[in-house]
């Protein structure tokens, strides 16, 4: 018997108190080839450790898409082992499907990297963002638009959402959390509005578009973007009732999440071997699904994760050189992204000079199968020789230049940097007012990014410079801005409330970087740390 930890999700924030089920392993209906042993068994301990039932594993191999096998069972209630055709919800790694076909535009001439959203949507007016319609396709695919992040609440499957929520809600209650083109944040209105664009462009609705013209030329037979297509072979995610009522049983297809205005962000259902097709291409090519030059764009680095740290992001991937397995450092490029929906999970990563890519699709909420990945690296890859990681650069005489009063007007409003020795500290009245804890004592990670514990959580801010002599303390929920003496932009939301300040407290912990990346897995803890 296993244990599966159920989370209450809502607006993709994890409760603190979960409530737990019993379920069997089930025996694998399938033989394993033995030269998966090693990421197979990683795989079933990684199943332990998370909220999925059941996960399914594709490699790209020697030139080859290899379905490795499914585990554990495609549904809570353990009835079905997951085949190579069991059907998984992609999450966000649908972003890289709805840049390859804005991109597609670009190459035909209809729009051009520095075509803005008010060339393609004259008439979208943004109260909260006055700004963001002058974001380009180029701001929208690396996620520099500055827009907050958030998605439609209600569940709707209606291809007019797109276009609908898009000059409703969206434009109506979305503000800007930085002028365009200034840094890079993870959002997903950057893609559900890039796949807007591309429907108007287009005159087709996106779910069309991208069926057409880029599952079927990649004999993608086996996605599909509406969950109308989505047949009796799917894996069922789990649900918690958010009213205390019956918990642990599995999300119906019915009742799995969907909306038009996501599904270029997110929304997208697969398997690992059609993930695995869609690897080939990105290493390889294919002109008659995207000129290459186009492909080379978005699989390079377009905007820095991180000041000074590596760590790219390309247009719908993560780009990076180098990678950290367990204490050995490997030189190589590293193209990845992964997705989360509100019952399912996926993990994609491609090592384009070994030529090797792996898929694991699980049907849990932030599940976490890096040590599979890891496993994979190792026992299937011939890796060069391990090397000395590049060092974290640190300044201490850097400092003093990073203090002073940064604000966010939407969600935590004013926090308070200052220098303790070599080392910075941060105040913030509102989370002091909300009985919020947090630790003063910030811990660094290079010059420029740093560690919070806030809520018991750790939470990487950076320091980014703007070209207007203003400074960000940049993290996905919050954006805190140091403007220079008389400088400053229209924010004209109202003073946030209570709730927004608890939500934004809650996305934060959402990190959308790869495991492999992301500095808080490395960083030591704050020595001798004042709580507040």
């Amino acid at each position: 018997m296993r244990r599966l930890t159920l989370v209450l999700l809502v607006l993709s924030a994890c409760g603190d108190d979960d409530p737990q089920v019993n379920l069997p392993l089930r025996p694998r209906p399938w033989t394993l080839d033995p030269r998966f042993s090693e990421l197979a068994a990683a795989v079933e301990a990684d199943l332990e450790t998370n909220l999925a039932t059941g996960a399914s594993v594709a490699v790209w191999l020697d030139g080859q898409v290899i379905w490795v096998g499914g585990f554990g069972s495609a549904d809570p209630l353990g009835t079905r082992v997951p085949d190579e055709d069991t059907l998984y919800m992609i999450g966000s790694d649908t972003k890289k499907l709805t840049a390859m076909s804005l991109l597609r535009k670009v190459a035909a001439g209809d729009i051009a990297l520095d075509t803005t959203i008010a060339d393609v949507l004259p008439d979208l007016t943004m109260v909260y963002a006055p700004g963001f319609t002058h974001a380009t396709v180029h701001d929208l695919l690396s996620h520099q638009g500055g827009i907050v992040d958030g998605v439609e609440e209600t569940s709707s499957t209606t291809d007019a959402k797109l276009k609908n929520f898009t000059y409703g809600t969206f434009a109506h209650g979305f503000y800007a959390m930085a002028p365009p083109g200034r840094i890079w944040n993870y959002s997903n209105p950057n893609f559900s509005l890039a796949g807007l664009l591309d429907e108007t462009l287009d005159e087709r609705p996106w779910a069309d578009i991208v069926s057409q013209d880029l599952f079927a030329p990649l004999q993608m037979t086996r996605t599909v973007a509406r969950k109308s297509a989505v047949d009796e072979n799917f894996s069922a995610g789990v649900s918690a009732d958010p009213d205390g009522g019956e918990a642990g049983v599995p999300t119906s297809l019915e009742d799995t999440w969907e909306t038009a205005w996501v599904r270029p962000a997110g929304l997208v259902w697969s398997t690992p071997g059609d993930q695995m097709r869609l690897a080939a291409f990105l290493v390889d090519g294919n002109s008659s699904v995207l000129e290459p030059s186009m492909l080379e764009l978005m699989t390079s680095a377009q905007a820095p994760l991180y000041p000074d740290l590596p760590g790219d992001y390309g247009y719908g991937l993560f780009v990076q050189r180098g990678i950290m397995l367990g204490t050995e450092w490997y030189d190589i490029p590293v193209i990845s992204h992964g997705g989360n929906t509100m019952t399912h999970t996926s993990t994609f990563y491609i090592l384009p000079y070994q030529r090797f890519a792996i898929s694991i699709l699980s049907n849990g909420y932030g599940d976490d199968f890096s040590t599979s990945v890891a496993a994979a690296f190792k026992s299937l890859v011939t890796l060069p020789l391990s090397t000395t990681p590049p060092e974290k650069p640190f300044d201490a005489s850097a400092l003093d230049a990073l203090t002073g009063t940064y604000v966010d007007d939407y969600n935590v409003g004013e926090i308070i940097v200052a220098r303790d020795g070599e080392a910075l500290t941060l105040s913030a009245p509102s989370l002091d007012e909300n009985g919020i804890p947090y630790e003063t004592r910030m811990t660094p990670f290079s010059t420029r990014v740093w560690l919070a514990n806030i809520q018991h959580q750790a939470l990487d801010f950076s320091f980014i410079d703007g070209p207007d002599g203003e400074t960000y303390f940049r993290n996905r929920a919050v954006v805190a801005i140091r403007w220079p003496e008389g400088g400053g932009w229209p924010r004209p939301m109202p003073k946030p409330s209570r709730a927004q300040l608890f939500k934004a407290l809650a996305q934060m912990r959402l990190d959308p970087v790869p495991s492999f990346i992301r500095p808080h897995l490395q960083a030591q803890p704050s020595p001798s740390p004042a709580t507040r």
